[in-house]
Order: structure tokens, then C-alpha cells, then sequence
């Protein structure tokens, strides 16, 4: 892309600030604590939320690279995160070895690294070769379809494949169908890009906050205990592409000012590597602070705990990022990376 997009910065940047926010009910206790009551209720809707978190950052690889030509170029842009991934799992292996007491063999963390668990949010690594190497299959056939109709056919066959039966305890496709997930994200951001599709923000916006707030009414009414008990939706589920949708077509076209425009561009760039590298902040400092393990108690330790977490990981993970735009000139100059 010629020229940056402000608002797919702050995609970038929303999608991490709700990564560590669903990370944060991985450490309060929130899986054990009981479904009832109206902070319940709301930290519920807040999980759903954050819950949209992969689901942005697939949406976002199928506006950027679904234009994109196939040649050798296409594919060799794989390096910088395959060397971000290198970097992040090499300051996560020692620290999780040495400090977290996850005391394993050299041999083990081999086959942990090659296997994407050298740092804890590897799948997501995993996941984006995957989806970066079937793409092409699904930039062709878009390339194809000269119509809006044909394009809206082609999202809403995706989505009824992938997405459509969670609403359901009915078998409607098979569960490897439902797997191809982050296709539908991919189809759905490449869409977007091609149509100009665009909401008010505050229409969308609202659809997915009301959205968050109907699943955690749901959660709760449908528990007699813990969350185990109650309703879930996956990562690819249909209420939680419903929230995507709404989210990224709410801010993608967004006009920002100047200079929070720069803001953003210097923070989007170290969302990929401050993800891989949240972990270590998330195993640190949650432990170090045990307090705060009420659902009275959620928003005190989300705005004291996890948007320092959230801060931090980007001034990681633009170093990191730095490193990485480094060495990646020197393996493969005629890559740019953004």
C-alpha cells in the first residue's frame, strides 16, 4: 500500500489492547468464579468482546493482502514473521525456563519452537502461514467475481459454512468445515477492500457492544455454576464474526488527526511482535498482583494491570520490530515491511 491508513493502524492497536483484554480473564480467576450477579454480567459482555480479538487481525490480513500479486514476493514477505516469531520465542524460552519454572529438556523446547509453542500465542503464527499460503486460491477466484452480488455470495457462503452452525446444536457441516474459520475472516476483509464498504462508526460500534452485551445476558442465564456450564462460541463463531464485522467496518476508513495519525503508525508497528510477546508481561505481573480477583474488583484491574500490559507490550514489541526490519533487509532486501 502507497500510503498508510490511519484507521487500519488503530484496527491493528484495537486488536492487541483486546488480545490482553482476554488474556486478563485468563489470570483473575474468572473461570472459576461464579455466574451471577451484574458485574458478572459485565465482565462477561467484556470478554465477548475482546473475544473478536484474532478474529480483527485475520479480517485485517484479507484487506492488506488479498490485492497483492502472486510471485515469489507474495510469499517472502512470510520472512519477517517467521523472524519475529524466531526472536520472540528466543526471549520467551529462557524466561519461561528460567523464571515461570517451565522446566523442560533442550529437546522439548526444539520440538516446541518447530511446532510454534516457543512462545504462548505461537498458533497464531501457525495459523497466519496457513492462511497465508491457501490465499491465493481465494485472491484467483475473487479476481473472478465482477459483481457485488457475486463477492456478497461468496461472504455469505463462507460464513453460513463456517460460522452459521454455533448458533445450533445441530451437525449442519462438518467440524473440519467449520475449522477453515480464518478463511472467512480473510474472504470477508478482502470484500471490504474491494467493495469500500463502510457504517457509521457509531452504528457499528453499537451493534457490537449490544452484540457483547445479548452473549454475556445468555452466558449468565444459561450457567448454574462456572462459565464451563454456560453457552460458548469459538473464535470463528457467528455472533463473534458478527462483532468483528462491526468493529472493523467501523473504524477501517476511519479520518484521524495528524498527529495521532503518527501515534499510531509508530504503535501499530509493534502489535504483531508486543501479541507474541505478552505472555511474559501476562505471567508476570498478574502473579505479582494477585489482588483483585472479584468480578466488583475486573475494572480497577483492567485499567491498573492490563492496559499497562497492553502499553508495554508494544514498546516490546517495537523493538522487536525494529530488530526485525533490520535483519529482514539484510535476508531480503526487496521485502518492505509495514
Amino acid at each position: 500500500m502507497g500510503k498508510r491508513e490511519p484507521g487500519i493502524d488503530l484496527l491493528r492497536c484495537v486488536g492487541l489492547l483486546f488480545v490482553t483484554g482476554f488474556h486478563f480473564f485468563l489470570f483473575n480467576g474468572f473461570y472459576h468464579t461464579p455466574q451471577t450477579g451484574w458485574a458478572m454480567l459485565a465482565a462477561d459482555s467484556a470478554r465477548w468482546l475482546f473475544f473478536s480479538c484474532n478474529g480483527i487481525f485475520m479480517t485485517l490480513t484479507g484487506y492488506l493482502k488479498s490485492v497483492q500479486p502472486l510471485s515469489r514476493r507474495y510469499y517472502r514477505c512470510l520472512v519477517p514473521v517467521l523472524l519475529g516469531y524466531s526472536l520472540a520465542s528466543a526471549i520467551s524460552i529462557p524466561v519461561r525456563h528460567l523464571i515461570f519454572g517451565d522446566v523442560q529438556t533442550i529437546d522439548v523446547w526444539i520440538t516446541r519452537f518447530f511446532s510454534f509453542g516457543g512462545c504462548y500465542y505461537g498458533w497464531y503464527v501457525e495459523m497466519y502461514v496457513g492462511l497465508l499460503l491457501l490465499s491465493p486460491i481465494f485472491n484467483l477466484a475473487m479476481e473472478r467475481l465482477h459483481s457485488s452480488r457475486q463477492l456478497l455470495w461468496l461472504a455469505g457462503t463462507m460464513v453460513a459454512v463456517t460460522a452459521l452452525p454455533s448458533i445450533t446444536e445441530l451437525s449442519l457441516v462438518p467440524d473440519y468445515w467449520t475449522a477453515l474459520y480464518p478463511l472467512t475472516y480473510y474472504v470477508l476483509g478482502a470484500i471490504i477492500r474491494r467493495l469500500s464498504i463502510k457504517i457509521r462508526p457509531w452504528q457499528g460500534l453499537s451493534v457490537a457492544a449490544f452484540t457483547a452485551i445479548g452473549l454475556g445476558i445468555v452466558t449468565l442465564s444459561s450457567s448454574n455454576g462456572t462459565i464451563s456450564e454456560s453457552y460458548g462460541q469459538s473464535f470463528g463463531g457467528f455472533w463473534i464474526t458478527l462483532i468483528v464485522l462491526c468493529v472493523f467496518l467501523s473504524l477501517y476508513h476511519l479520518s484521524i488527526g495528524r498527529r495521532f495519525t503518527q501515534v499510531l503508525a509508530w504503535a501499530s508497528g509493534g502489535c504483531f511482535e508486543g501479541y507474541l510477546l505478552s505472555h511474559l508481561l501476562d505471567g508476570w505481573i498478574y502473579q505479582a498482583v494477585p489482588a483483585w480477583r472479584s468480578p466488583e474488583q475486573y475494572p480497577a484491574a483492567f485499567f491498573c494491570l492490563t492496559i499497562p500490559i497492553f502499553l508495554c507490550s508494544i514498546v516490546m514489541g517495537k523493538a522487536l520490530h525494529t530488530l526485525v526490519q533490520a535483519l529482514t533487509k539484510r535476508l531480503a532486501p526487496s521485502i518492505k515491511i509495514t
